[in-house]
């Protein structure tokens, strides 16, 4: 009996399996996008697969790349006590201090400061260099010199984050705007849109908080706009299909779409358990 109801379970799982993969050719075929760092994927019919880059313009790398320079600095030294670094440390903050010293003309803000598209020069790099040169020199770490030192950067790091979304947001649109003229109304009412993307970052993505403006969709919803926390292309299609083959399915079984993106048990569980509903 036990094996016997293996075999059909086993048996539920190809099904499902190549189910999904019927779902993730459909849906490329009406028309899908898909986002992955700085390259954007067209599928459409028949036609060979439109790639579209400069997703991520040397503005915003700059960009990006100041705003990573504290938390570089807070992950050295995050579980660092006060008093001697160890020889392990202090060679981690050198080599670091050393690449920030050779990009130090890459990360110049001049041109953008002279060009208004920053309002003031940032300090960031002068500020990170002057805070690892003082902890090599001591052979010390500081808590209270971290901090001031982060707490020192926050209003620079928003500016410059500010202007690589703006860059980021910019480039999407021209390519967008591309994109859109291929299509006819018909294809843009039924596009879909993938995002690949860190899973932290899901919260307020702005890709996700782009595409479900302009699709007029919401940030979290399944019927154009699913979002893949990871960079794995293969697993993201799996996820793309399971999310929209798995809404149709609730649809129909459960009259809700949302009734197959949680545990299949949850609500028993809960029953069970005694415990309200979120």
């Amino acid at each position: 009996m036990r094996e016997l109801l293996e075999r059909l379970d086993d048996r539920f799982v190809r099904i499902y399996e190549a189910a999904r993969a019927e779902r993730v050719a459909h849906e490329k075929h009406k028309g899908l996008i898909v986002i992955h760092e700085d390259v954007l994927l067209l599928y459409r019919g028949e036609e060979p697969v439109g790639q579209f880059t400069g997703l991520e313009p040397p503005l915003y790398n700059k960009m990006k790349t100041l705003g990573h320079i504290p938390l570089a600095v807070f992950c050295l030294l995050h579980t660092a006590n006060d008093g001697p670094l160890s020889p392990s440390l202090k060679a981690r903050l050198v080599s670091y201090r050393a690449l920030l010293d050779s990009a130090g003309a890459a990360l110049d803000v001049a041109q953008e400061v002279a060009a208004g598209i920053l309002p003031r020069p940032i300090g960031i790099h002068a500020m990170a260099m002057a805070f690892l040169g003082t902890a090599i020199k001591s052979g010390a770490a500081s808590r209270p010199a971290l901090h001031r030192f982060t707490h020192g950067v926050c209003e620079d790091v928003d500016i410059v984050l500010a202007v690589a979304a703006r860059a980021q947001l910019e480039a999407c649109e021209r390519t967008m705007a591309q994109v859109r003229a291929l299509l006819s109304a018909e294809e843009w009412a039924q596009l879909r849109v993938l995002i690949l993307g860190p899973y932290m970052a899901k919260q307020g993505q702005i890709f996700l908080q782009y595409f479900a403006k302009l699709l007029n969709t919401t940030v979290s919803g399944d019927r154009r706009l699913v979002y893949f926390d990871g960079d794995d292309l293969e697993a993201a299609y799996e996820r793309f299909g399971t999310a929209t083959l798995d809404a149709e399915a609730a649809q129909a079984i459960f009259g809700n779409r949302r009734r197959l993106h949680r545990d299949v048990l949850a609500d028993a569980t809960r029953e069970y358990l005694g415990v309200s509903s979120e």
